[in-house]
């Protein structure tokens, strides 16, 4: 399946771009003309995640709104440019994985990993969710990716949050976000908040923390 999505914008010829309510995303040797706000810097690569996309700037406003995620492990599901994962390390995240299936995408996501001085904190890995086995459970999931995609996912991204974690996803079309309401549902996971953007939608999940058979 293909997690690489959206659009192929170059970073390098934006304006500073503001990003939820912390972040500025800068072309790299741009200053952010004096801004206050987290830099994240991006170099001109073909993958999805300029910031500019509204289920990306949806998916870093709903991080934003967690209580923490400082000393977390987060998992990044088609990463593009690796730019969720870099945010959610600027925003307190021990690691994160930034997993996407094209060459491309994670060949991007190394190297802006590297120009914000967190290539040991962004572990990049080019291969499918089912093959992050090893790498165990996450306290946070992103996953913006296609509705049809996360509903043949759905199983393999619950499975990847561990109980009491958070599953954020986007890139779902009007008609796929009640299947995936109902999917979710079925394997465990209760609903946060559905929100409607101008042309997908976003929801949050919470995988409980008190699942029979599971500790917190």
């Amino acid at each position: 399946m293909s997690l690489n999505i959206f659009d192929t914008a170059h970073p390098a010829a934006l304006e500073p771009l503001l990003l939820g309510q912390r972040f500025v995303v800068l072309p790299p040797g741009n200053s952010g003309h004096g801004t206050k706000r987290l830099p994240l810097y991006l170099g001109w690569g073909r993958a999805f995640g300029s910031g500019l996309h509204e289920t990306t700037a949806s998916c870093v406003g709903e991080m934003e709104r967690l209580a923490h995620l400082e000393g977390q492990r987060v998992l990044d599901v088609g990463a593009g440019t690796g730019l969720l994962s870099l945010a959610s390390v600027a925003l307190g995240a021990r690691v994160a994985f930034a997993l996407d299936i094209d060459p491309e995408a994670a060949e991007a996501s190394a190297r802006n990993a590297s120009l914000n001085g967190m290539s040991q904190r962004v572990h990049v890995v080019c291969g499918t969710l089912d093959g992050l086995v090893s790498s165990g459970s996450f306290d946070l999931v992103l996953a913006n990716i296609y509705g049809d995609i996360i509903l043949r996912s759905a199983e393999s991204l619950a499975g990847h949050v561990r109980p009491g974690g958070r599953l954020i996803l986007s890139g779902i079309q009007y008609h796929d976000s009640t299947d995936i309401v109902f999917t979710l549902n079925a394997l465990g996971l209760e609903k946060i908040s559905v929100t409607f953007l101008d042309d997908y939608v976003t929801q949050v999940w919470i995988n409980p923390p008190n699942r029979a058979g599971e500790d917190a």
